[in-house]
């Protein structure tokens, strides 16, 4: 791996605590379009709340909903839930915003949600909850 790729990893896991395989595919294959991936993406989750119509503890909660039904991967359902929790969501909202989901993607997406969750909140999730930044 170019020393470019490495460094665009290695601000990912600072930002977001863990990387993805496919951070690692890319950072092997094309650093730059990881990079500005990572810019594009990061603006997005963690903007700032000025100028922006929805606030950080709302945007998490859609990506909940969003990664669910896309049936997303159970990284993605992890982060933002905790980010949405971290960002002073309940785990009642979390879990509703998963199950509006339901309607579109049908009910199997809300239960593989349910069960990142429970792996999640049992310590035995993917993203390592000790290893997430601080909100």
């Amino acid at each position: 791996m170019t020393p470019e790729g490495q460094a665009a990893l290695d601000e990912i896991r600072e930002s977001r605590g863990y990387t993805l395989p496919f951070h690692e595919i890319l950072a092997e294959a094309n650093p730059e379009f990881l990079t500005r991936y990572s810019q594009l993406a990061s603006f997005v989750l963690f903007g700032d709340e000025e100028g922006r119509a929805i606030d950080l503890k709302t945007r998490y909660l859609i990506l909940v909903g969003i990664t669910t039904a896309v049936k997303g991967d159970r990284e993605g359902i992890e982060f933002a839930a905790t980010r949405a929790v971290q960002n002073g969501a309940s785990w009642t909202e979390v879990y509703e915003a998963a199950f509006l989901a339901a309607l579109p993607a049908g009910i199997p997406a809300f239960e593989g949600a349910c069960r990142t969750f429970a792996e999640l909140k049992s310590g035995t999730g993917v993203v390592k909850q000790d290893e997430l930044p601080p909100k």
